[in-house]
């Protein structure tokens, strides 16, 4: 698998090694392009200070560099974890369930800052259970993708990328 294909594409399978290796290099250097981004966005005045949390926000050019750095290394999460799923033979669709849990926590919790004080309480017990709902998916992922052996020989998404065959997995 070439390097464009392991970062970048949704399909085949990876075993753990490579996708702790690449998931830790694209963060690593993803965080690094962004400090030095935000450093030059910094000292050139390309930024406005946040009011709420008094902190400089890059703006123009360099503020879209670091937004289209976090797509990359968010493209490059989703298609690295999608491959470790498939080799634990997963759809990666399973990532869809964070994102759909997350989304509707975040969704109750404005509700619940937007509704009336006396009905508050109820939409905020709700976000909090969506919330440990996410929670609990995110655990469950983390320990899939990050410490479960894959599937033993070929599977529905492609070879064994340590390359066992079916026979060998009998054994």
């Amino acid at each position: 698998m070439t390097l464009t294909q392991l970062l970048f594409s949704f399909k085949g399978r990876i075993n753990r090694k490579p996708w702790w290796v690449a998931s830790l290099a694209a963060g690593f250097t993803a965080s690094l392009l962004t400090a030095i981004l935000e450093a030059l966005a910094r000292s050139s005045g390309e930024t406005i200070i946040n009011p709420v949390t008094h902190t400089f926000e890059p703006t123009g050019i360099l503020g879209l560099a670091i937004s289209v750095i976090g797509l990359f290394n968010a493209w490059i999460a989703f298609a690295l974890s999608v491959k470790r799923l498939h080799d634990r033979d997963r759809s990666g669709w399973w990532l869809l369930w964070q994102i759909l849990v997350i989304t509707v926590a975040v969704i109750l919790i404005v509700v619940a800052i937007a509704v009336p004080k006396e009905q508050g309480a109820l939409w905020y017990v709700l976000a909090g259970a969506a919330g440990l709902a996410a929670f609990a998916i995110s655990v469950w992922l983390f320990v899939e993708i990050g410490f479960l052996r894959g599937t033993q020989g070929p599977n529905r998404f492609g070879p064994d990328p340590l390359g066992a065959t079916r026979d060998d997995a009998q054994l």
